[in-house]
């Protein structure tokens, strides 16, 4: 069945928190520890503040993962502050429907959004445990630039007209 993208709908947060949870719940794939809900998932990924866009991968009606790039914040009190014009990027992928293209598909309306908005580079955090994240940013051309006693963090340089 074919991939479609398109930007998120606060009707897709009930389809995107049980991916989300199920990922949580394999644990040492994502920094996020407690389950979502719609209303998080609304806040943190469809509306973010510093919000740049939000992708979601369907497959006929349903939804197998989704892609969200966030500016970074500049008031950030903890380590690791990235510059205003860096943004992060998240993906999450439905457990069992990896290898078939959705990250893929996602990154290519994520960068075409990071172009537009003008980002300077984003920025992938990633668990150094979570070897099939590591893979993927880096065959998208991520390049690390940092590294803690748990985290990877890479970054690409969207192309800028």
């Amino acid at each position: 069945m074919t991939i479609n993208i398109r930007e998120a709908r606060d009707g897709d947060a009930g389809q995107m928190a049980p991916i989300l949870n199920e990922i949580i719940a394999i644990g040492g794939l994502t920094a996020h520890t407690t389950p979502f809900d719609e209303k998080r998932i609304r806040r943190e990924f469809i509306h973010p503040t510093r919000h740049i866009s939000c992708f979601v991968a369907l497959e006929g009606a349903q939804l197998r993962g989704f892609q969200a790039l966030e500016w970074s914040d500049p008031e950030w009190p903890g380590e690791d502050r990235l510059p205003a014009d860096w943004a992060f990027i998240s993906t999450f992928v439905q457990p069992g429907h990896h290898r078939r293209g959705i990250g893929r598909a996602l990154f290519e309306k994520t960068v075409a959004a990071a172009e537009a908005a003008g980002v300077i580079f984003i920025d992938a955090t990633i668990r150094l445990e979570n070897t099939r994240a590591n893979a993927y940013y880096s065959s998208l051309g991520f390049e690390e630039y940092r590294r803690s006693a748990h985290a990877v963090s890479k970054r690409f340089a969207p192309r800028r007209g």
